[in-house]
């Protein structure tokens, strides 16, 4: 009968040994994908930031504005994202006006960035300053508080307009 109790035991041992051993088998596919999945979502970069600048035209006068942007780097190199340019001056005398358009290329990390976008509208004119400026916008900067920020436009000037002015820039990666 101890014989018996032993040998019964070792059966049920041996049978949960054997459910066990089965069970990892037919899960770990599942685990690994999950892993595999897991892996490529986590390495995106984003970043969002802007501030208030004075563009100046090309005619010389210039423009107070509020721009801001965000832009996602996923992780197999896509870039999207968006940039805006509101004055901040008296909105119902034309040209001023909000302006904005996606971001589409680039280079960006958690400490760094130089995007590139374009706007909406098919002549892409950014409509801020009396003598025309056009797309594509570049922005260039460092990522952190009270940072300097490049902008770019092109114009019918002969020299593309570069500003810079001081903002806040948050890079953060997953």
């Amino acid at each position: 009968m101890v014989l018996n109790a032993v040998f019964k035991k070792q059966k049920d041992s041996l049978f949960l040994g054997i459910c066990l051993l089965l069970s990892l088998l037919l899960l770990s596919p599942l685990f690994i994908h999950i892993t595999y999945a897991t892996k490529q979502t986590t390495n995106s970069t984003m970043i969002h930031g802007g501030g208030m600048t004075s563009i100046v035209c090309p005619d010389g006068s210039s423009i107070d504005t509020d721009l801001s942007f965000v832009v996602v780097k996923s992780g197999n190199g896509t870039i999207l994202g968006n940039w805006t340019i509101d004055s901040t001056e008296n909105i119902s005398s034309e040209p001023n006006s909000f302006n904005q358009g996606p971001i589409y290329r680039g280079n960006l990390s958690i400490g760094y960035f130089n995007i590139q976008g374009e706007i909406y509208n098919s002549e892409e004119q950014i409509s801020i300053c009396s003598s025309p400026v056009f797309a594509p916008i570049s922005l260039a900067g460092q990522c952190g508080q009270n940072v300097t920020i490049t902008i770019r436009f092109q114009s019918n000037d002969p020299l593309d307009i570069t500003d810079s002015f001081t903002g806040d820039v948050e890079c953060q990666a997953d």
